[in-house]
């Protein structure tokens, strides 16, 4: 839950292509409501099996893996199923979406955390104890857990520092180190703190998170620690020293604009034009570019989930047969998160990604992930800024240096810009087209951009 309040995308032509192969489409999987229950696959467990047969059998694992390690020091790749389901989920969807995960790419290409947003809750105990909502989890956060740990992935969860959460479930408020002990005994490697009837000033909201960091740390398990105090630029200069990423901006929706403009009429959550941001919006953001200089190590700046294949929706709010973000916007959201460094958090239907559909050409290019996991963990600064375009700079190890080269505009860009303009005193030995996984030609004079409307060209180029 949230505060309620290779080559397709870098040149026109490209655009074209990638647009004319999933035009058709649509989402191959259609969106659905997800129904209360346990069941994860229709002949997983039979219906007179008691409880916890029921749960061995749709729990189990063929093949048991171990986890990766929790690195605290770079951003975390994973899924969340706000962006598509709300607090609509349970049980059964989280371990179809871990399968779907192991199956269609996304688990090879490094996504390991499921984060359980806002909706897994139940009450408390009668000795305080946090539970899980009993009819969408029926077997219980430990035993889920180590589902998801057996798959080969970590287990993430939300909760909020006030008594109650975003959607008015139960939050931690009163509970801090009786929740981080039992988050620490259920498995679990990482915590999204939202802030929903919290204390949003700088002193407050920095005295939470001290208090949440310190309880996490006392259960010696190493945990994740994400927030969202509200996504204003006061939250950096705190946060980047006490927490692995916070928000700097509003609740993602799957628009190209919304704040600045009206959203598309299609466009995905796009219900509050105070709050909810557009791509465009995250790209021009003062705040974000205010903080991108606080991220090191283990600290990055959080633009939200990622919107990349997640369906249009109706006026009505139904969801459409067709995608939120354009082939090329959903290039650019994906480019400059990992410019960014920020968390790639999934918040498409992970079911209904083929190979071949939007959701799988841009979130399983390898090489804008090494970009956002490079181990420098230094994000993009903005370098230049024109009239319907942006270039973001990004340091990387090993002397490399990432480009993205933005177009605001509604027309295809193709331009050029000098080398002394990139940052560079003398060309560089080579150059590498990032979504073309091809390396180009070195012109001396310099580098020759080819942008569609909204898209973001990416170079990877290392000095001579």
């Amino acid at each position: 839950m949230k505060l309620s309040v290779r080559a397709l995308f870098a040149s026109a032509r490209h655009g074209r292509a990638l647009a004319a192969a999933v035009a058709a489409p649509v989402l191959a999987v259609a969106i659905t409501a997800v129904t209360a229950g346990c069941t994860a696959h229709p002949a997983a467990a039979p219906a007179a099996l008691g409880g916890a047969a029921r749960c061995a059998a749709e729990l189990a694992v063929s093949h048991p893996q171990a986890p990766p390690p929790v690195d605290p020091d770079l951003p975390v790749l994973g899924f969340d199923p706000y962006n598509t389901f709300g607090t609509n989920f349970n049980q059964g969807l989280i371990v179809a979406v871990v399968r779907a995960m192991a199956a269609n790419g996304m688990q090879a290409a490094g996504y390991r955390y499921i984060i359980l947003d806002d909706g897994w809750q139940g009450g408390r105990s009668a000795r305080g104890q946090l539970t899980s909502n009993p009819a969408r989890f029926p077997c219980g956060m430990t035993k889920l857990a180590a589902f998801v740990h057996a798959s080969g992935f970590r287990f993430g969860l939300y909760t909020s520092p006030a008594p109650k959460a975003c959607s008015g479930r139960t939050g931690s408020g009163g509970h801090v180190t009786a929740d981080a002990r039992a988050f620490a005994s259920w498995g679990v490697d990482y915590v999204k703190l939202d802030w929903c009837g919290s204390d949003y000033s700088p002193a407050g909201a920095a005295a939470i998170a001290r208090t949440w960091r310190a309880a996490m740390n006392a259960t010696q398990r190493t945990i994740i620690l994400s927030i969202n105090a509200g996504g204003s630029p006061s939250v950096g200069p705190w946060a980047h020293q006490i927490v692995n990423s916070w928000r700097v901006g509003g609740d993602i929706c799957g628009s190209w604009y919304n704040l600045t403009q009206p959203p598309a009429r299609t466009a995905r959550h796009c219900y509050n034009q105070l709050y909810d941001e557009g791509i465009y919006d995250y790209l021009t953001s003062p705040g974000l570019q205010q903080q991108v200089a606080l991220t090191s190590p283990g600290h990055y700046i959080d633009p939200d989930t990622l919107e990349v294949g997640t369906a249009a929706e109706s006026p009505s709010g139904k969801d459409l047969p067709s995608y939120a973000l354009t082939p090329a916007v959903a290039g650019t959201n994906f480019a400059m998160w990992a410019m960014w460094s920020a968390p790639l958090i999934a918040g498409n239907d992970p079911r209904s990604m083929t190979g071949s559909d939007l959701a799988s050409t841009v979130l399983l290019n390898r090489l804008l992930i090494a970009i956002d996991q490079d181990p420098l963990g230094r994000a993009a600064r903005l370098l230049l800024s024109g009239a319907g375009y942006q270039v973001w700079r990004k340091q990387l190890a090993g002397g490399r240096v990432a480009v993205a080269v933005a177009n605001l505009a509604s027309a295809p860009m193709a331009t050029s810009f000098s080398w002394l303009e990139l940052g560079f005193a003398t060309p560089p030995a080579s150059a590498l087209d990032v979504w073309a996984d091809r390396m180009i030609s070195v012109n001396p004079d310099g580098l020759a951009v080819e942008a569609a409307p909204h898209g973001t060209a990416v170079y990877e180029l290392t000095p001579g």
